[in-house]
């Protein structure tokens, strides 16, 4: 997918969290690919998932011109458990003024909370940036839905969403959302975000699906199988405000050399700034 001056390509990446006692698909034999494949994308922002400490310092050394900015679930407690939603964002082109992470439970500044009956603390990272050539700034949130508490997801979503209008109150910018939602696209929470079911009046989203055709649309978890099921409903996600017009969407397939760099596919969207 190229990407011009005038365009921006964002992508979000559930990397899979390295599995202590898997016997198949260690970080180990995937991190070059996964590595490659960001490269390859020609990506600028890319919303990971999953990405363990010492998965993070892998990434940091094998995309040495880009930022990795986030923080773990547990704040670096539980280093095995510490899993991060990062923002990496390509240093050529953006510079980078802001980022936190905050928790999705109803104290978000509480490190490690969790929400309702979610088995982990479930977190968003965001980040603001502006373009070096032009100058242009925009916001990005970068998150990964609980996988089996529904009440956790739909508190996630309005939680994001109240973050937004907040920010937007004495900062308006531009803004991408994306993440691994572990929701289906007629879930409550992607029905909220797709439709904008919400009182924020300077809140509005878009899914950029909506800009391909129905039948392109696939499962973007495979589970390491390459099953493509034409039709299914992705689970991993990226919404944008109304500042973007979308070019182009892609759920990336491919291997890398005969190989899955992880269990999710990639989605790319390439996007341009009216």
């Amino acid at each position: 997918m190229s990407q011009t001056s005038h365009t921006l390509t964002v992508a979000t990446f559930n990397l899979k969290s390295d599995q202590k006692h898997a016997r198949r698909h260690r970080w180990s034999d995937r991190k070059y690919a996964a590595a490659q494949m960001i490269l390859q994308s020609g990506a600028a922002i890319i919303g990971v998932q999953e990405l363990l400490p010492k998965m993070k310092e892998d990434v940091q050394t094998l995309l040495r011109n880009y930022s990795v900015l986030g923080e773990g679930r547990y704040s670096g407690a539980k280093p095995s458990l510490d899993e991060h939603s990062d923002i990496i964002v390509q240093n050529q082109r953006f510079t980078v003024s802001y980022h936190t992470t905050f928790w999705l439970s109803k104290t978000p500044l509480q490190q490690a909370s969790r929400a309702y009956f979610s088995i982990f603390p479930r977190i968003c990272t965001v980040a603001e940036m502006m373009e070096k050539n032009t100058g242009k700034r925009i916001r990005v949130f970068n998150t990964h839905f609980d996988h089996i508490c529904f009440p956790a997801r739909v508190l996630g979503v309005r939680l994001i969403l109240q973050y937004m209008s907040c920010f937007n109150q004495t900062d308006p910018l531009p803004t991408i959302l994306m993440g691994d939602f572990n929701a289906k696209s007629n879930s409550r929470p992607l029905q909220i975000l797709r439709n904008n079911l919400h009182s924020y009046s300077n809140v509005h989203l878009n899914d950029v699906y909506a800009a391909i055709d129905a039948h392109l649309l696939s499962n973007t978890y495979h589970g390491f199988k390459a099953k493509e099921k034409a039709g299914a409903s992705p689970i991993d996600y990226i919404f944008v405000s109304d500042e973007f017009e979308v070019v182009d969407v892609r759920i990336q397939t491919d291997k890398v050399n005969g190989e899955f760099p992880s269990d999710h596919y990639p989605i790319l969207a390439t996007l341009k700034l009216k």
